[in-house]
């Protein structure tokens, strides 16, 4: 089981290997889920994000961990990198 649990349940079923053909960018995954879910499961999500953001990954490392917990999403195919998308999802589940 995974230590972060809230966040691998948002990754693997909201950013799964079709993502894309159901929201035409990963903010609107985010939005989609933002909007959808009990206010519980997304501090839940914003607490294991602070959790992740706190073992202080490097960049390979951080990517490997976020697809190990079931993301389909490369941030860096989009010209970004995982630190950024790790900040941006951290802003807004910060709501």
């Amino acid at each position: 089981m995974s230590d972060t649990p809230a966040l691998e349940n948002f990754l693997s079923a909201y950013f799964h290997q079709d993502w894309a053909m159901e929201h035409d960018t990963a903010d609107g995954v985010v939005a989609a889920y933002l909007d959808s879910e009990a206010d519980a499961e997304i501090v839940a999500v914003r607490d294991d994000l602070a959790r992740i953001a706190a073992e202080g990954l490097d960049e390979a490392t951080l990517g490997a961990r976020l697809q190990g917990l079931g993301s389909e999403y490369d941030p860096t195919r989009d010209g970004g990198s995982w630190q950024g998308w790790l900040a941006a999802l951290q802003a807004a589940f910060a709501r």
